[in-house]
This record gives structure tokens, C-alpha cells and sequence, in this order.
């Protein structure tokens, strides 16, 4: 299969961000500014987003975008922006297409 086929289905598929964060340890207070930021993710075309405690003072948080391109022009400035607007300082991070999705 050549490159160019291979990117356009790429392209057909939602992408996934994974991002690790450092916070004071307020899970409560770290789910509420999420909450409250939720709206500011969705204009990037954001459809959900899971958030899993991986520590006294860590999160990593799994957000499903529809739109690749728009999600890798933009996910340093969203994550700098979600960083500020729920306190939170990021320690890592990986995108990419999502492969399989199982209910």
C-alpha cells in the first residue's frame, strides 16, 4: 500500500491524545477544571475525554478527536491552555490514529 493511500484512511479515523499531567493532588478540583474546560477542547474538535489517576499527583488523561489535522496544528497550544485553565503542569504526551475501539 503506498504512503498517500495509507494517510487517507489514517485520515477517515479519529485520532487519540494522551497527555500525563502533574497536579497537587485535588482530584475533585482537577475534575471540575476539566469539566469547566471541556467546552474549549470541543471547538478543536475534542468528542470525549477519559482521565485516569496514575498517581499521588499524576493524570493522564485519553481525549478522541475527529479531526487529525486540526488536533496536531493545535495540541501544543491546547495543552498549554489546559495547563493554565485547570492548574496543571504537562509531563508527557503521544497522539495518534485510533486502531481499534471495542464496547
Amino acid at each position: 500500500m503506498n504512503d498517500d493511500v495509507t494517510l487517507q484512511k489514517m485520515e477517515r479515523k479519529m485520532f487519540v491524545s494522551f497527555t500525563d499531567w502533574e497536579f497537587d493532588g485535588n482530584v475533585d478540583n482537577a475534575v471540575e477544571a476539566a469539566k469547566g474546560f471541556w467546552p474549549e477542547m470541543k471547538k478543536y474538535g475534542a468528542v470525549n475525554m477519559r482521565a485516569t489517576v496514575t498517581g499521588e499527583n499524576t493524570i493522564r488523561t485519553m481525549t478522541l478527536w475527529r479531526d487529525p489535522k486540526m488536533l496536531e496544528a493545535n495540541i501544543d497550544e491546547i495543552r498549554a491552555a489546559a495547563g493554565s485553565a485547570v492548574g496543571m503542569s504537562v509531563t508527557g504526551g503521544m497522539t495518534g490514529p485510533l486502531a481499534v475501539e471495542l464496547d
